[in-house]
């Protein structure tokens, strides 16, 4: 009997002394959900462009939490699909580079408008409804200001 009412004095003592007024929610230990996502879409996996390099160097220079992502169009597969899949990963910016991935996203506009998605074009030809940015010119200056078009 001794050792119960030890017990349930300990256990009332536990209880009393923990604080309510100091418990926080724990920090998130990512921000990729909720971060803004710009997606490199490439035909090949060579970016003689430095797409890649320019879209690390602005997403780095940000003060925003942006996430890049590179991803490169399977030769065969569905470019509508495919793009689409990209704008359910919530990709809020695709950028492409290469004729494949151009063909892709001109599908995919063809299909209808990608609400709340900007589509940026790296190529010597501009396409109707997207940003265009030519090969020679891409730089993070660029991109940026594209992105921010």
């Amino acid at each position: 009997m001794g050792a119960a009412l030890v017990m349930a004095g300990v256990l009332v003592w536990f209880l009393r002394a923990a604080p309510e007024a100091g418990v926080h929610a724990p920090e998130p230990v990512s921000h990729v959900d909720t971060a803004t996502r710009d997606c490199l879409l490439t035909s090949t996996d060579v970016d003689t462009t430095g797409t890649w390099a320019a879209m690390q160097k602005t997403a780095g220079a940000s003060d925003s939490k942006i996430v890049v992502q590179r991803y490169r169009l399977p030769t065969g597969a569905d470019a509508v699909a495919y793009v689409n899949t990209l704008v359910r990963l919530r990709c809020s910016t695709v950028v492409t580079t290469g004729t494949a991935a151009r063909s892709a996203v001109a599908a995919r506009l063809a299909a209808g408008a990608v609400p709340h998605v900007r589509f940026v074009v790296v190529s010597s030809q501009p396409l109707r409804g997207t940003t265009h940015l030519d090969p020679d010119a891409v730089s993070a200056r660029s991109l940026s200001g594209a992105l921010a078009a």
